[in-house]
């Protein structure tokens, strides 16, 4: 008798635990794989906080599409194991100090799309191991170097379609380890010169669609692992001598769309490995280029080098009238009136 009670026992005990381990909050999905659990919770219109009851097992949780505002600071307390937290397209505009304290495993957070001005100095402090953390959509006018200070595994950052209107010279100096740096689509005019001199490894640059009207010289001088640079759909009236020459690998650059009339000699005879990966590696289209003999320094390169270039096509003498619209690789010296 006594050994039936314990087996009972047992078997309750064990439904109970299976239970708890398994269970699941109200509105979202779980997924209990081996050693991964994923927590899902999307396009739940009355969800307005987060859920409770998340396994503690959980490596994975998306709340997205969703009506929360606010983030406190137990909402994902003893979360261990967390390693990527999704959190786009929400309606938040607060976040507590202390939420992500818990989560020493994490490696990808996402908060695209919510409508953040700002965030707590210290909200990264205990995220070391976060490789990816990406800040897009959202309304920030401006960084706080504090944000990032500890984030020395940082890989990639995206603080794309903000409303960045300047950046502090030591927003970036801890990334230390940072790949990709994205800041297309902010209102940016123009930028700190040792704004990127903590970031040896650096690959790729979006500046892209900012209202960036100059670079300044040395700007990229330690960028020397730099292959991909974007600086298209902005305001570039002018690239300085040597601007480029610490570029040794850049692969890919696109200038288009600026206000470009020409350039100075030299400019990418350092760039030697421009195009060595997708053949064309230099995008110089939609610029007002005045075709007179200040422009023969492009015009030669362009001749020479026409198979590495972008929309070859497309980028044409805007000035003076007699060879406005024609393909500035297909003029001969005569029209450039030298």
């Amino acid at each position: 008798m006594d050994a039936i009670k314990i087996t009972a026992v047992l078997f309750l005990s064990y439904i109970c635990f299976s239970s708890s381990v398994n269970i699941c909050p109200e509105h979202c999905t779980c997924y209990f794989s081996n050693n991964i659990t994923s927590v899902i919770c999307v396009s739940v219109e009355s969800l307005h906080e987060v859920p409770v009851n998340i396994p503690p097992s959980a490596t994975t949780i998306s709340l997205e599409f969703t009506n929360i505002t606010t983030l406190k600071e137990k909402d994902f307390a003893r979360l261990f194991q967390l390693q990527e937290l999704n959190l786009a397209s929400n309606m938040l505009t607060n976040i507590s100090s202390g939420v992500l304290k818990d989560l020493h495993q994490l490696r990808t957070l996402d908060l695209t799309n919510n409508f953040m001005k700002t965030f707590p100095p210290d909200l990264f402090t205990t995220s070391h191991n976060l490789t990816s953390l990406v800040l897009q959509g959202n309304k920030l006018q401006t960084v706080n170097p504090l944000w990032f200070y500890h984030l020395h595994s940082l890989e990639w950052l995206d603080l794309s379609n903000n409303m960045l209107k300047s950046l502090p010279p030591s927003s970036f100096q801890n990334l230390t380890n940072l790949i990709t740096l994205d800041l297309s689509s902010n209102k940016l005019e123009k930028l700190s010169v040792d704004l990127f001199n903590k970031l040896p490894k650096l690959d790729r640059l979006n500046l892209g669609d900012n209202q960036l009207y100059i670079i300044l010289p040395g700007t990229f001088d330690y960028m020397i692992n730099l292959k991909y640079l974007f600086l298209n759909g902005n305001k570039i009236g002018r690239i300085p001598v040597g601007l480029f020459n610490k570029l040794l690998k850049l692969d890919t650059m696109d200038l288009s769309d600026n206000n470009l009339e020409s350039l100075p000699p030299g400019v990418f005879d350092e760039l030697l490995q421009i195009g060595a990966k997708w053949q064309q590696g230099l995008d110089l289209s939609l610029n007002p280029w005045v075709c007179n003999c200040g422009l023969k320094y492009l015009w030669h390169w362009l001749t020479v080098n026409s198979e590495k270039v972008y929309s070859f096509n497309t980028t044409v003498c805007a000035k003076p009238e007699t060879v406005s619209g024609k393909q500035i690789g297909t003029l001969d010296e005569v029209e450039l009136m030298c």
